[in-house]
């Protein structure tokens, strides 16, 4: 579904300045992009491992299929993030991971909580390697992943606003037929 109400490329610079997502950033994020690529794929292990742990979500996720489409469209995501294209195609891709997310009707804190034990995980190993990361590469990793999160759940709300707003006009008009006013 395309968003009602889209952002201009200028309210999505004033976004990232927010953040401060400067090309400082952007760049340090670009240059660990093989390391933290690395370290998404093996992060992912512990994020599905603790969500089939999960009663709320475990029924979803104890379909390998899924997983296995999960997994390579986050994979596919985290490549898009590293890379720091704040173009059409990744915003695209943030407001379709959200619609998905909102579409599966399970409270946010889901996906807040698999994006937080994603990161954590991916700085755990970075501590873990023999090349640590400096406190620059981890503001880095931190600011560029909140705000793909931001997006992300911004997307997952918007879409149950839209949806909301489409059940509550729907509403209106079943009950203009039933009652012909």
């Amino acid at each position: 579904m395309a968003r009602l109400n889209p952002i201009t490329e200028e309210q999505r610079s004033i976004q990232r300045e927010f953040f401060r997502l400067d090309e400082d950033t952007m760049d340090r994020v670009r240059h660990l992009k093989p390391r933290l690529m690395k370290y998404a794929e093996r992060a992912l292990e512990g994020v599905f491992d603790h969500l089939v742990g999960n009663p709320e979500v475990a029924h979803y996720f104890e379909i390998s299929e899924n997983i296995t489409y999960l997994r390579a469209g986050m994979i596919a995501h985290c490549d898009r993030l590293f890379s720091c294209r704040f173009d059409d195609a990744y915003y695209e891709a943030t407001d379709q991971m959200g619609e998905r997310h909102s579409k599966l009707e399970y409270h946010s804190h889901v996906y807040t909580a698999a994006y937080t034990n994603m990161l954590t995980r991916i700085i755990e190993l970075a501590a873990e390697d023999r090349r640590k990361f400096s406190p620059e590469d981890l503001v880095a990793l931190t600011r560029i992943t909140l705000y793909d999160m931001e997006l992300t759940v911004g997307a997952f709300f918007s879409h149950k606003m839209e949806k909301r707003e489409a059940l509550d006009h729907d509403a209106v008009k079943i009950q203009h037929l039933l009652t012909g006013t």
